[in-house]
């Protein structure tokens, strides 16, 4: 059967089961608790003009810039920086840049708390437009990937992913030719995944999933706050059947009452996905709402799973999940929450 299906982030869809994972990497500290972060920097020679509210890459090797922030390159790249003092360009940002294939495959990174960021890149040179520009960051490929013109010197993009070691990694793509940067912004969003099962279950942090037992709501691991409106335990179960480790597990959300979950947020717009299933058994009408919005609904067939999806609002710092107006023998086995 299938046992390595969260190994994956992106969506799998094995013989009509769907499920949802994330990195099965075995760390002794994935998580860091949720915290504002963000940096913003331009890329350029360590003598020109600043642009307001960045701070300076001028080409140093990975270390501590005294500026609070800890980035840089895999070997020296201060030889590849330019200030092209172009009239023409929008902003200081824009007029300065570096070169990141000139003598070299140069590669950045910038010191983060794991989680979930949301990343601008700009690439571009305002005298020259000599290149195919292709970047990715961390293990997400083609993120930033266009051509430039004479009429548009520069290609933006904006991307957010999970950050599972410490460091937000920039690097060209092969196929890139001549690549450059100008400047990059780096915002932290608001990121979980969380799997729900027994506290006698075997943790599934290293699959990049925090664990819920059933708890009332409350303080969790890693600083998160989550939990049930009461005390949920007995319908936490792992069927122990021969499948993902993920989509075995599951907490009731009927048996002998009226349970919801919630967790701790920022206030803002959140993508939502789960799936709901029990491969012992089908005999269920899965319907959840996440705040007011039904985000996942259907009998289950095949394997036993049903997935959903959704775009929510929170306004008062907590992300609810309930059951459903017909509902019926409601399970839900995991949840990842991205904020948007």
């Amino acid at each position: 059967m299938l046992k390595s299906l969260s190994k994956s982030l992106r969506l799998a869809v094995l013989g009509g089961l769907s499920l949802l994972g994330a990195p099965a990497l075995a760390q002794s500290g994935p998580f860091s608790p949720f915290a504002p972060f963000q940096a913003r920097v331009n890329f350029q020679p360590a003598g020109s003009p600043v642009p307001a509210g960045f701070v300076v890459d001028s080409g140093q090797v990975y270390g501590s810039r005294g500026n609070g922030y800890t980035y840089g390159w895999n070997m020296d790249n201060t030889a590849n920086t330019r200030d092209r003092n172009d009239a023409n360009t929008p902003s200081q940002a824009y007029d300065t840049v570096i070169r990141t294939q000139n003598g070299g495959d140069y590669t950045w990174e910038l010191a983060v708390p794991n989680g979930y960021y949301e990343v601008r890149l700009v690439a571009g040179d305002p005298s020259f437009f000599d290149s195919d520009y292709i970047f990715s960051v961390e293990y997400y490929g083609h993120v930033l990937k266009g051509t430039p013109t004479t009429g548009n010197r520069f290609v933006e993009a904006v991307t957010t992913v999970d950050v599972n070691d410490g460091r937000l990694t920039i690097r060209n793509d092969s196929f890139a030719v001549n690549n450059k940067l100008a400047f990059v912004e780096v915002t932290r969003k608001f990121g979980l995944d969380v799997n729900f099962q027994p506290a006698s279950a075997s943790p599934t942090e290293i699959y990049g999933y925090l664990s819920d037992y059933g708890q009332a709501y409350g303080s969790r691991g890693f600083g998160f706050t989550f939990g049930w409106n009461v005390d949920n335990t007995a319908n936490m179960v792992d069927v122990s059947y021969d499948i993902d480790i993920l989509a075995q597990r599951h907490a009731r959300m009927q048996q002998g009452g009226d349970f919801f979950w919630e967790i701790a947020v920022p206030n803002g717009v959140y993508e939502v996905d789960m799936m709901a299933g029990d491969p012992s058994t089908k005999n269920g009408a899965y319907r959840i709402q996440v705040e007011d919005k039904v985000a996942l609904s259907g009998i289950p067939t095949g394997y036993g799973f049903v997935n959903g999806a959704g775009v929510v609002s929170v306004n008062d710092g907590r992300l609810t999940v309930r059951n459903a107006a017909g509902a019926g023998n409601n399970k839900i086995n995991f949840i990842r929450i991205r904020q948007k």
